[in-house]
């Protein structure tokens, strides 16, 4: 996809779904989804591990 955009002479904007306004942002953001996001994500493999 991202190739297909350069080809294209496209870009990501800032507010595009994870992308920020700068690369720190950006990372800020991806981190924020991994921490946060997968909190409930680690809790039901848990719970399929021990069978409940």
């Amino acid at each position: 996809m991202a190739f297909e955009m350069a080809v294209k002479n496209k870009t990501f904007r800032a507010n595009d779904g994870l992308v920020g306004k700068d690369i720190e942002e950006t990372i800020e953001n991806i981190g924020r989804v991994g921490r946060e996001g997968m909190r409930s994500t680690d809790y039901e493999i848990l719970n399929i591990m021990v069978g409940n």
